[in-house]
């Protein structure tokens, strides 16, 4: 039987019942085929951390509000602890955007606690007495204690409130300030703005009034000018100005005049009249006299006016017989003259005393 079933199993229908079709054959397909994982995607989380969390930390640095800074944290942490748990990305690229975002929410606190203001309530931080807002300055948590210690303990103080004083008047009346302005416009040689500040009377009477203010001046050219006196009031219609002015002759020497200036008010507003100008006189320095000094006459010595010299080597002629100059042994000194005799041979070598103010030779 043995036997017979192996002659069976290699016969060729038996390879036919037990042999797979093959190429195009008929297939049953498996009852339980196994489905693909689905790879979970972190494109939003992308997103957020690449594009929105950086234009938030870079809006919260210009407006400078507490409230954004403390969002950005917020959302930072956030995206970086879903960053981490669902294994987004990369493990290069989580650890990259960690070091990242940890030096910018770095950055983002220090300037919450000290550089920012509120976005509510930003108007109210106005000091009521007048003070300085350090707040708005530097931070909604720093003082005038803080600024203060920062800069070296300088004692920072309150500015007073106080009523301002009053501006001080010009002591210039208007129509000095338009004579200035004439001046300086002649010394710039601006004819024109000469010519703005005459009279408009004048100026209408004159077919050309650049010639005429030209034959004026000549060729003085004013270096410095000074007012010396203003006649009449400001509530005048005419008012007379001295003004001394040292003119550039245009030929290498200097002349200072005197002018007697006539200020005209026409419809509320002085002008220079042009012809006073014509009148100027030159003020020569007076010079000053050299001093004379006087000799007092002084009194001659009396010719017969004894004097004392001591005739054993002595070198001084004496008016006292006792001078304390002289050594008591030989005193009262038993030489003596007449200051007659003063320049005789005898005597011409002798000197004479300070002590006893003996008289000089003439």
């Amino acid at each position: 039987m043995s036997e017979n079933r192996q002659k069976y199993s290699s016969s060729p229908l038996y390879g036919l019942k037990h042999s797979r079709p093959s190429g195009g054959g008929f297939q049953v397909p498996p009852e339980h085929q196994p489905r693909p994982a689905r790879q979970r995607t972190f494109v939003g989380l992308q997103v957020i951390m690449s594009l929105l969390l950086p234009a938030l930390f870079v809006v919260a640095l210009i407006l400078r509000y507490t409230e954004l800074h403390w969002a950005f944290l917020g959302l930072s942490a956030l995206a970086l602890l879903i960053m981490w748990l669902g294994h987004a990305f990369v493990p290069q690229a989580r650890t990259t955007m960690t070091l990242i975002y940890t030096a910018l929410m770095i950055v983002s606190l220090a300037a919450a606690l000290w550089f920012t203001h509120p976005i509510a309530g930003q108007g109210e931080q106005q000091p009521k007495d007048g003070g300085i807002n350090y707040g708005a300055l530097f931070g909604n948590n720093v003082t005038a204690s803080d600024v203060g210690a920062f800069a070296g303990g300088a004692d920072i103080t309150q500015p007073s409130s106080s009523v301002s004083a009053a501006p001080t008047p010009d002591p210039r009346s208007e129509a000095q300030s338009r004579l200035e302005t004439f001046m300086n416009s002649w010394m710039s040689q601006d004819v024109n703005g000469m010519l703005a500040c005459c009279t408009p009377s004048w100026i209408n009477s004159h077919e050309n009034p650049q010639r005429e203010i030209f034959n004026i001046r000549g060729v003085n050219t004013p270096l410095s000018f000074n007012i010396t006196y203003v006649a009449g009031s400001d509530s005048d219609d005419s008012r007379t100005i001295t003004m001394e002015a040292l003119m550039d002759r245009a030929n290498g020497t200097q002349k200072n005049y005197r002018y007697e200036v006539l200020m005209l008010r026409v419809n509320g507003v002085w002008y220079v009249d042009p012809a006073s100008l014509s009148s100027a006189t030159e003020v020569k320095e007076e010079a000053t006299a050299a001093p004379v000094y006087t000799l007092m006459p002084t009194n001659s010595p009396d010719p017969g006016q004894v004097l004392y010299y001591n005739p054993d080597g002595g070198s001084y002629y004496h008016a006292d017989q006792n001078c304390s100059r002289i050594n008591n042994k030989y005193l009262p000194l038993k030489g003596s003259f007449l200051y007659s005799q003063l320049d005789e041979t005898a005597y011409a070598k002798l000197q004479p005393c300070s002590n006893c103010n003996a008289p000089n030779r003439n």
